[in-house]
Order: structure tokens, then C-alpha cells, then sequence
């Protein structure tokens, strides 16, 4: 593909990256060093699941992989939660060069950047703030861990978590993710932090930065709306989840570990994918909060996915400023630009469309799944899939993987092909297949009755 093309349209670029990146690591956990058996289609879709940080497995990633194949699995984590700019600006540094206006442009697109200024800056923010959260969560986890395992089995276990909680992958090395975890506080409220740190997303965590370093008077509107979302979203889920669950998964617990379970059960909807108490034993209820909360994911610039809170928002007010009868959609005394809603809308209406669409495939190539256990489970997947959480209701085959290990070659397909879509983003992938062009002609208004 020649170098002009790429920045013309640095979308194609990146979902060449990420075919790439995944068909390499599908490569490397196909050979037998990586662990006791694969077949092509489980590699692929481990490898997918790693580098797309959602966490859906179909093997045990603490049984079925050796500690080559592990190691695979989190540099695949790593790349993909740094974004690849990230982790290639690093190789730069390492060798004191400047990332060129291709990978400009291309760091633009996949961070979701408003403008190509300070983006160097920017990448180096990235790298710098993720080895020291990283490292930060590698220490405490491993006090955390030495208390009940041996040492180097704490240690591996600390920086494996730490890696896949800040990455918001959700991937475990314990057969069973973290369940039962709400007895070691420590652990489990480290994790939740580092899911809510990468989630939040590097573009709000440099904002704070420069404002608590006086570099800048007032957080911008895009980090106000982030962090009230988020704050708002968490209380509200912990709350309802405590309320729907208290007869169920949280029942014979104390007050404390019951509020911990639920606070945790709240935060990895927004694409982490870990779990202190078991998915799949959750109530139909229960498992439609945690559906929206995946499908509205973490925020732009971060480590999650989703259609993001800051669609979420900009969406709510719109509907709030219109029902009050106002022209304009605004925020914090700020106006919202009508490329923004019609990004926002957009955004919107392609991912319920392809949600819609590859939930009415699985019913279709998953029939046996879908007569044993019916729909909901196949739309829970789904979504999990969209929003690159891991969060799976289980295989009735073995308990240790998500549901998709239950899947046929095409169900599988049809994940990965998700997997891809939500973690690129809709936006993204509509844009590499579709190059933009300026309109010379504008037609007359339509009347059109609506509602």
C-alpha cells in the first residue's frame, strides 16, 4: 500500500495493523511450544481475543497455554491496550527517532486526537503513564498475592493481572478469573482501579496531569464529562447490582464483601471482563444492566471499548435539550457541534445494527447452543464480543471457558470479526471502507413526518 495512500486514509492502516498484529500471534500460539494442543481456529481466536483486549476465551488460559504461550498472550495484550502507535513510538524512542506524519495520522485516528498537535508528546504520555500504573499495580498485587501463593508463582500472577487489568483485557491465569476474590480485598480492589484507570482513557489522565502540575487552569469539557460519567455509572451499578443480586450471587455474603463484589461486578462491564462472582449464575436482570453497561464501555483515548461514555452523554443531552425545546445541544456551558451528534448518532446506529445483525447469524449457526440455552446467552456473547469485554455467561461443556467454546468454526468467526469491529470501532472500520467525498450538489429540503 503506498505510503501516500496510508495517509490519506489512516483507517486502512490501522485494520491492516490489527490483521497483522493478530494473524502473528495466531502463528506463534499455533506452535507447540505455546501449548498442549490448538487448533487453527482457537489460535485465531485467542490471538484476537488478546490483541482486541476482550478476554472471551475458548481455551484455559491457565492450563491449555504453557508459560510461552502466556508470555504470547500478554505482549499481544500489551500492544493491543497501548494501541500499536503507542508501542511503535517506543521502539522510536528506544532509538531516538521521530514518528513521521504517516504515524501521525495514524495515532490521530486511533486515539480519537481532535487535532494532529503534540501528538509525539502525547505518545510518549501514554508509554510513560502505563509503565508506571502497571508497575504500581505489579507491586501491590504481588504483597496481595504473596499471601497465599508462593513467590514466584505471586509474582507471575502480579504482573500477568496487572498487564490484563489496566489493558481492561480481562484474560486470568486462574481457571476460575477472580472468583471467590472478594476475600482478599487488596487484590481485588487494585484490579478494579487499574480496569477504571485504563478505561478513562490516556487523552483524560494527561489533562489531569497538566492540571494538578499547573500546566493548565480547568480540565476540558471532554474530561469533566468523562470523569462525571464514569463516577455516576459506577455508584449507580454498584447500587442496582447489590440491589438485583443481593438474593442471589451475593446472598450469605457479609456487607462488606457484598458492597465489594458488587462495586467490582459494576466496573468490568466497562470492557474489563474479570469477575469476583460467577457470570453466568447472575439474574436475567442483572445480566441486561451488565449488557448496557458493556455496550456503552469505557471512553475515548483508553483501553476499553464500546460506543464509549462520551457518546453516552452527548447523546442523553441531546435528548435532554430537545425535550426542553432548545436549538442546541450543550454541556457544561458549552455547545456540542452538530458533526459531534451526527458522529455520535452514527456511531450509534452502526453498532445496534451489527449487534442486531451478527445476533441473528449466531442464532442461526449456533442453533444447538441456542436450543439448550436460548437467546439471551448468544446476545450476552455478542455484546461482550462489541465491547471487547469477556464477560461470558459460560460453555456447558467446561466451566473454565466462556460460552464461545461451545461455538462452531462460523460462531467463532463471527466473534473475531466482532472482536475486531469494537475494538477498532465502527467509525473507524466504516471509514476504511468508505473514502469520503465532498458534495457539489444540495438538494431542496423534504417535508418528512416523524413519530
Amino acid at each position: 500500500m503506498p505510503s501516500k495512500y496510508q495517509v490519506k486514509n489512516p483507517s486502512r492502516y490501522i485494520i491492516l495493523v490489527y490483521i497483522t498484529m493478530i494473524l502473528s500471534g495466531t502463528i506463534l500460539l499455533s506452535l507447540p511450544i505455546s501449548s498442549k494442543g490448538i487448533s487453527s481456529i482457537d489460535a485465531l481466536f485467542t490471538a484476537t481475543s488478546a490483541f482486541c483486549v476482550t478476554g472471551l476465551i475458548v481455551k484455559d488460559t491457565a492450563v491449555d497455554f504453557t508459560l510461552f504461550g502466556k508470555v504470547v498472550i500478554l505482549i499481544l495484550i500489551q500492544i493491543g491496550g497501548l494501541g500499536y502507535m503507542a508501542f511503535s513510538n517506543l521502539l522510536l524512542i528506544m532509538f531516538r527517532r521521530i514518528p513521521n506524519l504517516r504515524q501521525r495520522m495514524v495515532a490521530k485516528e486511533e486515539y480519537g486526537l481532535l487535532s494532529m498537535e503534540e501528538i509525539v508528546q502525547f505518545l510518549k504520555w501514554i508509554v510513560v503513564t502505563t509503565i508506571v500504573f502497571e508497575v504500581s499495580g505489579m507491586i501491590v498485587l504481588f504483597s496481595g498475592f504473596s499471601q497465599i501463593l508462593p513467590f514466584k508463582e505471586a509474582l507471575n500472577q502480579a504482573v500477568f493481572h496487572s498487564v490484563s487489568a489496566f489493558c481492561n483485557a480481562g484474560f486470568s491465569t486462574f481457571s476460575t478469573n477472580l472468583t471467590g476474590f472478594y476475600r482478599y480485598p487488596l487484590i481485588s480492589i487494585t484490579v478494579a482501579i487499574l480496569i477504571i484507570v485504563g478505561g478513562i482513557g490516556f487523552i483524560v489522565l494527561r489533562d489531569i496531569g497538566m492540571r494538578l502540575t499547573g500546566n493548565k487552569k480547568f480540565l476540558d469539557v471532554h474530561t469533566r464529562i468523562v470523569l462525571l460519567t464514569t463516577v455516576i455509572l459506577i455508584l449507580v451499578y454498584t447500587g442496582l447490582i447489590i440491589l438485583t443480586e443481593k438474593g442471589n450471587t451475593l446472598r450469605g455474603l457479609s456487607r462488606g464483601y457484598a458492597f465489594l463484589a458488587g462495586f467490582f461486578t459494576a466496573i468490568t462491564p466497562r470492557t474489563a471482563g474479570f469477575n469476583l462472582v460467577n457470570t453466568g449464575s447472575l439474574l436475567p436482570i442483572t445480566l441486561l444492566l451488565v449488557m448496557l453497561g458493556m455496550f456503552i464501555g469505557a471512553s475515548p483515548g483508553g483501553t476499553g471499548g464500546g460506543v464509549k461514555t462520551t457518546t453516552f452523554v452527548v447523546l442523553l443531552m441531546w435528548m435532554k435539550n430537545r425535550l426542553k425545546g432548545r436549538l442546541y445541544t450543550n454541556v457544561f456551558k458549552r455547545r456540542i457541534s452538530e458533526p459531534t451528534l451526527n458522529k455520535a448518532f452514527l456511531l450509534l446506529f452502526l453498532s445496534v445494527l451489527y449487534i442486531f445483525t451478527m445476533t441473528t447469524l449466531l442464532t442461526y449457526t449456533e442453533k444447538k447452543v441456542y436450543n439448550e440455552r436460548g437467546f439471551l446467552p448468544l446476545l450476552f456473547e455478542e455484546v461482550s464480543a462489541f465491547g471487547t469485554v469477556g464477560l461470558s455467561m459460560g460453555s456447558s461443556q467446561r466451566s473454565e471457558v466462556s460460552l464461545a467454546g461451545d461455538f462452531t468454526v462460523a460462531g467463532k468467526l463471527i466473534l473475531i470479526v466482532t472482536m475486531i469491529f469494537g475494538r477498532a470501532g465502527p467509525l473507524v472500520i466504516a471509514a476504511s471502507l468508505f473514502r469520503p467525498r465532498e458534495e457539489v450538489i444540495k438538494y431542496p429540503a423534504a417535508k418528512i413526518l416523524i413519530g
